[in-house]
């Protein structure tokens, strides 16, 4: 906020203001390589969230790991970039993740980011902190994929 002080200790007049700038989270080399919206879409999430805009910020988390997955599947593991745009968040992890820990986790992640979106809550006792710890994992789990790759391709 900006104000300007006209000489009289009781006149101060309004300028204007401006939003605040918070330093959103960064990612590692590898998911900002594969994803780059992710960065992005959570981004923007994470200021909602900071700005008490609580009920738009768990769905930009949930559209942010939905970046993140479909663009593992097309990006790292080449799956067809068509038929992994056209499904269901849900069905993508089911039927094209193989990593059993991205797997599981991601599947969690999308439960309680549609409880985000949804009317009726199916995980009363989750929430946004929730959602955000598992995407945390999730991105562990999918970074560490690359680097094992990387590092076996570069040291055969």
């Amino acid at each position: 906020m900006s104000y300007y002080f006209s000489g009289d200790i009781t006149e101060w007049q309004y300028l204007r203001s401006a939003p605040h700038n918070l330093v959103t989270p960064e990612f590692s080399e590898e998911i900002n390589e594969i994803s780059p919206l992710f960065k992005v879409i959570y981004g923007q999430a994470y200021i909602a969230e900071n700005s008490a805009l609580n009920h738009i910020a768990g769905m930009g988390y949930r559209k942010a790991l939905e970046f993140l997955i479909k663009d593992y599947l097309i990006n790292f593991l080449e799956k067809e970039r068509v038929s992994i745009e056209k499904k269901l968040l849900g069905k993508c992890i089911k039927d094209d993740v193989d990593n059993s820990n991205i797997k599981q986790v991601a599947e969690r992640a999308v439960w309680i980011g549609n409880d985000e979106t949804h009317y009726v809550r199916k995980w009363e006792t989750k929430d946004v902190s929730d959602l955000k710890k598992l995407i945390d994992v999730t991105v562990h789990w999918i970074s560490s994929e690359i680097i094992t790759k990387r590092v076996i391709e570069e040291m055969q």
